[in-house]
């Protein structure tokens, strides 16, 4: 091996300051102001935290406010019953009330509730009705309580057959959630 020139050894000395500089950059300074960055990011991501949380306790009232007033009107967003058996009949006695304010008639009502999810009282119901008496019914159940309906068929043979108005045959599926309640100890 022969000895390296002046030339040589300079460059040597160079690469050797260099390496050590980014030896001393990466292993200390980087990390100690790596440091410092990284707890200014985590420092922003707490104080975003912190006004999130205080955003959050300060709407607590407002939120304690309308869930009340929810638990107020609760009957007209689903009918109130022990059981799912006494909301189907809440729901029949709507419609013969409904009917019975009409004028028109109920001719068969069943419940259904083969595949309804539990917490859906379902009537059908068969009726004789004229066109005006099944528009006011519709706008009724439309906007009177949490009833839904499912279902409609209409059928106006006798019209078509005797040539004048008459009343209509409609079949009507009529839902609504229902929420239990607790039954009152005497």
């Amino acid at each position: 091996m022969r000895p390296l020139s002046a030339r040589e050894r300079r460059l040597v000395a160079i690469a050797l300051l260099v390496a050590a500089v980014a030896a001393v950059w990466f292993l200390v300074v980087s990390p100690f102001v790596g440091g410092f960055f990284d707890r200014a990011a985590e420092r922003r991501e707490l104080i975003a935290s912190h006004q999130r949380n205080q955003r959050v306790m300060a709407s607590i009232p407002m939120w304690r406010q309308a869930a009340e007033t929810q638990r107020k009107h609760a009957e007209r967003f689903a009918i109130s019953a022990q059981s799912e058996q006494l909301a189907v009949e809440a729901l029949k006695e709507h419609l013969a009330s409904l009917a019975t304010d009409e004028g028109f008639q109920i001719t068969a009502m069943q419940d259904l509730d083969a595949d309804t999810p539990t917490e859906e009282a379902k009537v059908r119901a068969d009726l004789q009705i004229t066109l005006t008496q099944l528009q006011e019914s519709l706008r009724r159940l439309e906007t009177e309580g949490p009833y839904v309906v499912e279902y409609l068929s209409v059928s106006a043979d006798r019209a078509l057959a005797t040539g004048r108005s008459s009343r209509l045959l409609v079949r009507l599926e009529v839902g609504a959630p229902w929420r239990a309640i607790r039954s009152r100890a005497s």
